[in-house]
């Protein structure tokens, strides 16, 4: 899958049910972990921040690195390696790194991640969690610690992430005297296949957020859905809508599926059962749009099977 085949982009959109945990802290007192959070129409809600989720989806791919794969970890000033031929990280996530008398180079991520948005209203899926922490204070002195209240809760959240096809492997080139933009020294066309599925095959993999020590859940994809697009645009981000009672919102299912089929030859669609209540209405609805309704691993596996 690249720009000969006329290509533009690649989008993800997921739902994904979580047991009590606490996946990304907010700023509380050191005796009080939060759950990040954030408000719609005065209701709170729970949410994962963009720079989490890109951090997990590093960590997933980091995890599933070859012999010959090479991806670099920051130095202590949080800067990277810049090279986009030989690091994964630093072409597909990009980068900011300065360079003297010349400003920075800056690199824009192909690969752009939304925060992960709780659907279902905080104040009516969370817990509070007591955590004792335990320290020797002297030799023969008694055990003391204190406690840590951390806030749980359930939730659904919604993911998502967009491939800008053209740029993987490639640096931007700015011609100014024609205004256009044009990609240089980019990486072999096997190469750039690879570093995209490595992409998709993280999302079936995510695992390294935060307070799993003691709050293991799962946050890989329950309800899935990927586009491969002729046009580059992040509108397949809209698809899934969910009130209340846990139902999925039919008529917006039904608009952003016609809307994305437009400008691109495949939709996949993958669920799995008990995520929301309405799942027979949407897997109708998705059929009715001729699309077949498989799994989330499924769905994964044959976007990576196109990415030829």
């Amino acid at each position: 899958m690249n720009e000969l085949l006329g290509l533009k982009g690649l989008n993800v959109v997921w739902l994904s049910k979580t047991d009590l945990t606490n996946l990304n802290a907010g700023e509380g007192e050191s005796n009080y972990i939060d759950i990040k959070k954030y408000k719609k129409d005065g209701i709170e809600y729970p949410y994962v921040s963009g720079q989490a989720m890109r951090f997990y989806l590093k960590e997933a791919m980091r995890r599933s690195l070859e012999e010959k794969e090479y991806m670099c970890i920051p130095d202590d000033k949080g800067e990277t390696c810049g090279e986009i031929n030989k690091c994964l990280m630093c072409d597909l996530f990009g980068f900011m790194k300065p360079s003297k008398g010349k400003g920075a180079v800056t690199r824009v991520s192909p690969v752009k991640v939304s925060p992960a948005i709780g659907l279902l209203p905080f104040d009516e899926n969370a817990n509070v969690d007591f955590l004792t922490r335990r320290h020797r204070v002297s030799e023969g002195a008694k055990m003391e610690g204190d406690i840590v209240n951390i806030e749980i809760g359930t939730n659904i959240y919604k993911s998502g992430i967009s491939i800008d096809m053209r740029r993987v492997g490639g640096e931007e080139e700015v011609k100014e005297e024609k205004r256009t933009i044009s990609i240089k020294n980019a990486v072999e066309s096997p190469e750039k296949i690879i570093r995209v599925k490595k992409t998709l095959d993280a999302l079936r993999y995510l695992a390294d957020y935060s307070k799993q020590a003691r709050l293991l859940t799962d946050f890989s994809p329950d309800l899935i859905a990927v586009s491969v697009q002729k046009k580059y645009s992040h509108r397949l981000q809209k698809l899934f809508d969910l009130n209340n009672g846990r139902e999925l919102n039919i008529q917006r299912l039904n608009e952003i599926l016609s809307d994305v089929s437009e400008y691109s030859d495949t939709i996949l669609f993958g669920m799995v059962s008990g995520i929301v209540k309405n799942e027979a209405e949407v897997k109708k609805a998705v059929e009715a749009k001729g699309i077949q309704v498989k799994t989330p691993s499924e769905v994964i596996n044959e976007a990576k099977n196109l990415v030829k």
